[in-house]
C-alpha cells in the first residue's frame, strides 16, 4: 500500500514509537500521529533532518594505531565535546502520511456511500 523509502530498523525502538489518537467530536473527527520520546531522542533528526553542533559524551576509545603504525591496544579517555552534523531528512513519517492522506477521505466517502445506499 505504501511506497517510498524504508528506514534501516537495528533496534526497532523508533517504529515503537509511533503512536496515533483519534479525537471525535459532535461536528468532527481529528487524527493525530507522533514518534518520539525519552528513548528515541533521535526522531525528530530522522524525521525533519539535522545541521548543527551535537554534545558527545566523555567516552573510552580503544586506539590501535599512532601516527599510521599499528600499536599494541590502548585506551583512552576523551573528554566531552561538540562536533557538526549534517545529516539529511529522512522524513519516514511525513511521506507515509502525504499517501495515506489521499487514501482516507476516498474510504470515507465510500462508507458514506454504503450508508446512504443501505439505509
Amino acid at each position: 500500500m505504501l511506497s517510498g523509502q524504508r528506514l534501516k530498523v537495528q533496534s526497532g525502538r523508533l517504529r515503537g514509537s509511533v503512536s496515533s489518537k483519534v479525537d471525535e467530536d459532535k461536528d468532527s473527527i481529528e487524527g493525530t500521529v507522533g514518534a518520539g520520546g525519552a528513548l528515541v531522542p533521535y526522531a525528530p533528526a530522522h524525521e525533519f533532518g539535522l545541521n548543527g553542533a551535537l554534545g558527545v559524551k566523555a567516552h573510552l576509545r580503544t586506539i590501535k594505531q599512532a601516527f599510521g603504525r599499528p600499536i599494541s591496544p590502548v585506551q583512552v579517555n576523551i573528554k566531552a565535546h561538540s562536533r557538526n552534523v549534517r545529516f539529511r531528512e529522512l522524513r519516514f513519517m511525513r511521506d507515509s502520511l502525504d499517501i495515506v492522506a489521499k487514501i482516507v477521505p476516498k474510504n470515507i466517502d465510500a462508507a458514506i456511500q454504503r450508508g446512504i445506499a443501505g439505509g
